[in-house]
């Protein structure tokens, strides 16, 4: 039996989608409860799907990318969303 290469291509996005720990967080008491040495992967995950939606749709890149960490830190330091945060960015703000 032949092999089709959009299967085995599907297949191997389905195993990377079901790794991401992004798919793992409902709430920010998720991202207070991961392992410190996840936040780096879990970044990436954030920065994978922003590439992946607004390469589709279109938007402002840049300025998501730089603000990736800093938006895990603030969950992971504040007690979200009881503590809010006001970020100046009128409608170019997606993390």
């Amino acid at each position: 039996m032949k092999s089709n290469s959009s299967d085995s291509s599907q297949t191997s996005e389905a195993t990377a989608t079901a790794s991401r720990l992004l798919d793992r967080i409902q709430s920010p008491a998720d991202i207070k409860a991961m392992r410190e040495q996840d936040l780096p992967q879990l970044a990436q995950d954030v920065r994978e799907e922003l590439i992946g939606v607004l390469s589709q749709t279109g938007g402002h890149l840049g300025p998501n990318l730089g603000v990736v960490e800093l938006t895990i830190a603030l969950h992971r330091v504040f007690n979200t969303p009881h503590d809010r945060f006001v970020m100046d960015v009128s409608h170019q703000g997606y993390v």
